[in-house]
């Protein structure tokens, strides 16, 4: 034994007073902003990983749809990016490696589990798949409130609209589960509208969460057809890209607190050939003298407060000389007939001459703003 040390003291590196070992480099490890994987994350929450002893080589976060949640690296950590949104009540993979200094690798994976709202907001993107007049909002409307004025920025934030040709004009909320978007004026004709609302995992109110992704569709006609209702002269003006069509003798809502009908911009939102008034629609209980239920042709709805306009043969001596109606513009039969057929869902009708002023929630009530106005209802505006 002696001997062999002996010999082996006069070779470099091996063994004896000259030896000098090779440094042994520690492997790089990995650090997860999750520290427990068993706890749910919120969707909104931004995640990260470093690396510790080394640099970070990659980084995966894969969603139950397969698509990696983007993300970017500064100062040695991934952090994901901050308009990123996670799907509720699902389940991710987060894989990781690093190297170290001599460039062994290494790499940790965890699952992760978002939380699981108490409340699925849901909410729909119309009009879609339809051709609409020049007064037809884009519209997001969601079926309980987005309580807050930073939850109502958040979804206005991410939506996408595609305008052709281009217009000029503003998302705004009309409340707090109607968010629309509208040029400064009508659109113009033949305008093509894509709307894409990519707002799964925001938040729109206490443990509740949108779970879904929704889009539309939809052309506007063609032609400009706006309508102009004088309660005063009792005449209705149609009119197409500006050039008078046709004039009809109109019958209004009795002048009275309760029957007026409203002055202000109206859209057309439905159209019904057959249609039963009923005053129980608008609070006028069965006992009350006021209560009709009647049966109409050619109804195309204005408001969501019960106005219409529609065939009214009984008032026929009224219309061109008095306001005798619920609150409805009466025509006659053939005048309803043509205003019906020639209209579309989405059409303007201007009311003026009366005192009573259609109010926000009214109805599609969009056009009750100037541009200016209809600008500062956006959850975006600097107040």
């Amino acid at each position: 034994m002696l001997l062999v040390t002996a010999c082996n003291a006069d070779v470099p590196g091996v063994g004896g007073g000259n030896e000098t070992p090779t440094p042994t480099v520690p492997p790089a490890s990995l650090t997860f902003s999750v520290k427990d994987a068993k706890q749910p994350v919120r969707p909104d929450q931004r995640l990260s990983v470093g690396a510790e002893g080394g640099t970070l080589v990659n980084v995966r976060l894969v969603g139950p749809d397969g698509k990696t949640v983007p993300g970017r690296v500064a100062d040695g950590v991934w952090t994901s990016s901050a308009d990123t949104r996670l799907v509720p009540d699902s389940q991710y993979t987060w894989r990781a490696s690093a190297k170290n200094a001599a460039g062994e690798v290494q790499q940790q994976e965890m699952r992760i589990t978002t939380l699981k709202p108490k409340i699925s907001a849901t909410y729909r993107v119309t009009p879609d798949g339809n051709t609409v007049g020049v007064g037809m909002p884009v519209m997001v409307t969601f079926d309980s409130a987005v309580t807050s004025p930073k939850l109502r920025a958040d979804v206005e934030r991410r939506m996408k609209l595609k305008v052709t040709p281009a217009q000029k004009g503003s998302w705004g909320w009309l409340d707090d589960r109607q968010l629309m978007w509208r040029p400064d004026s009508y659109w113009k004709p033949g305008t093509k509208i894509t709307v894409a609302a990519p707002l799964t995992g925001v938040q729109t109110g206490d443990d509740k969460w949108i779970v879904q992704d929704k889009g539309a569709k939809f052309d506007i006609s063609d032609r400009a057809r706006v309508s102009v209702v004088n309660l005063s002269s009792h005449v209705m003006t149609v009119r197409e890209n500006g050039k008078t069509i046709a004039t009809y003798p109109i019958s209004g809502g009795k002048p009275t607190a309760e029957w007026e009908t409203r002055s202000g911009t109206k859209i057309i939102t439905e159209k019904h050939a057959d249609y039963v008034m009923d005053a129980a629609t608008v609070g006028v209980k069965a006992e009350d003298p006021n209560y009709y239920r009647t049966e109409v042709k050619y109804a195309m709805r204005v408001t969501n407060t019960g106005e219409f306009l529609h065939a009214a043969p009984w008032s026929v001596w009224a219309q061109g000389r008095r306001n005798v109606s619920h609150g409805c513009i009466n025509l006659g039969p053939s005048a309803a007939a043509a205003v019906f057929r020639q209209s579309i869902v989405g059409d303007v009708v201007e009311f003026v001459g009366s005192g009573r002023k259609m109010q926000p929630g009214d109805g599609l009530s969009v056009w009750l703003f100037d541009a200016k106005a209809w600008h500062a209802r956006s959850a975006l505006a600097s107040k």
